[in-house]
């Protein structure tokens, strides 16, 4: 049975001694009590807490509403951040014990890591500079399977961003694409389940495809052929399949290929501005974020495999409605 969302707002207070920090605070000093104003909500989650979905889902969804980054958890939703920036395009660790984040900044974002057991948030990236002119703009930072590294876009050393990767601790970061033209660009990606290529998409001269890119090097593989632009890949967790939206004239399609066997797209399902494919952790169900009337909502689609290991979309649920969805942040789905 669908039910309406009822939107619940969740308030706190600083307690006295963050009260006293003043506009002289140090930059430590201010990731400390972004950390604590996190960290208050994650720790005020209960039982039936925050609003309601219209539906649940196995596991734990993550997406971000009016700035902040939120959990859909079975059949609620409940902030996990409460300002002091913009957040969004959150990642699930492997071991779902941290999630990786954009904060926006002045004019720059940065990747933070925030512990779920209530240690500090960790500021990875400075894209702070002292000229305006010198920013960096980092963003979808997303965990290896192994947790030991982070991939993310960043537009340090090109006009546009490109594909990086570092440690999970922000040490090491090494640039993985380089730039062939003025306008090349690299936006949203995906790991592959053994950790040794990225699914991304690429921005050129002609339409945004969908392209793998190793870890060791070489040319990268194109996987889409969509005549209007292709974006936003997922993998699945076997390793076997990539979804992908692709544009279908006005309206957009959810596809997969089998990278098995290479050819077209498998369409899914299709609607109004579908963004961000995420598959579940048994990989039996895609999320993603599509228009319901003037906002981005978020829904499921099961998936079901044939005898020959086709796909094919099976039942539908929408599992926000009248929320609102930030459609730039993503999605990230845990166990």
């Amino acid at each position: 049975m669908v039910v309406p969302i009822t939107v619940r707002s969740v308030s706190f207070q600083l307690p006295t001694a963050f009260g006293r920090v003043g506009i002289a605070a140090t930059a430590a000093a201010s990731v400390l009590v972004l950390s604590w104003l996190i960290l208050s909500v994650v720790a005020s989650r209960g039982p039936g807490a925050g609003p309601q979905a219209v539906a649940a889902v196995e596991g734990r969804l993550l997406f971000g509403h009016a700035g902040d980054i939120w959990i859909a958890e079975g059949g609620s939703l409940q902030a996990v951040t409460q300002g002091g920036r913009r957040w969004g395009q959150p990642d699930w660790s492997p071991d779902q014990l941290s999630i990786a984040m954009i904060g926006w900044g002045q004019g720059a974002t940065d990747i933070f890591v925030l512990p779920t057991d209530g240690s500090d948030l960790r500021q990875l990236t400075r894209s702070q500079k002292p000229l305006l002119r010198d920013n960096d703009w980092v963003f979808h930072p997303r965990w290896s399977p192994d947790g030991q590294t982070i991939a993310f876009v960043a537009d340090r050393n090109s006009p546009y961003p490109m594909l990086w990767v570092m440690r999970a601790d922000g040490t090491g970061a090494r640039q993985l694409t380089r730039a062939v033209t003025a306008q090349d660009a690299v936006d949203s990606l995906a790991w592959s389940p053994d950790g040794t290529r990225l699914a991304v998409t690429r921005y050129s001269a002609g339409p945004s495809e969908v392209q793998i890119v190793s870890l060791a090097g070489g040319q990268p593989e194109r996987i889409s052929h969509e005549s209007s632009g292709a974006f936003d890949p997922a993998w699945s967790p076997d390793g076997r399949y990539l979804a992908y939206v692709a544009r279908d004239g006005r309206r957009s399609a959810l596809r997969v290929v089998d990278l098995e066997h290479p050819g077209p797209g498998t369409t899914l399902t299709s609607g109004d501005g579908l963004r961000h494919p995420r598959w579940s952790p048994g990989g039996d169900a895609l999320a993603y974020l599509g228009l319901s009337g003037p906002n981005f909502e978020v829904f499921v689609l099961d998936v079901q495999r044939d005898g020959e290991d086709q796909l094919h979309p099976g039942a539908s649920a929408q599992l926000t409605r009248s929320f609102g969805v930030d459609a730039t942040a993503g999605l990230a789905w845990g166990p």
